[in-house]
């Protein structure tokens, strides 16, 4: 094969390959990437399999549903520990002379 100037090449120039200098568009918007077939409908059976289970499963019934959102608040200890520090607090504050020691007076013999 001659090529630049007729000079002779024993590279094989027709399996090599070849790479632009400057990008395509395509890749600069994201298009540059293979998409495997069969993944693709396996993605999408798993998507159809899961959307017909969520169908099926139906609507949560309402005493359920009532049930799972009080189920926090009831016997919420740590809320009602907090609730006595808060109010222990406002004590200590509102009347400061609770928290002072007495000094007991102890006469000399």
């Amino acid at each position: 094969d001659t090529r630049g100037g007729g000079s002779t090449d024993k590279f094989d120039w027709d399996k090599a390959e070849t790479k632009p200098l400057i990008s395509s568009t395509a890749k600069e918007r994201g298009k540059d990437y293979w998409v495997d077939q069969k993944e693709q409908e396996e993605f999408k059976a798993r998507e159809e399999a899961i959307k017909n289970r969520k169908s099926l499963e139906g609507e949560i019934s309402r005493d359920k549903l009532k049930s799972e959102i009080a189920a926090p608040y009831k016997g919420n200890w740590i809320g009602l520990f907090s609730l006595f520090i808060g109010a222990l607090t406002v004590i200590g504050i509102k009347f400061p002379d609770m928290l002072e020691n007495p000094v007991i007076k102890i006469p000399d013999l």
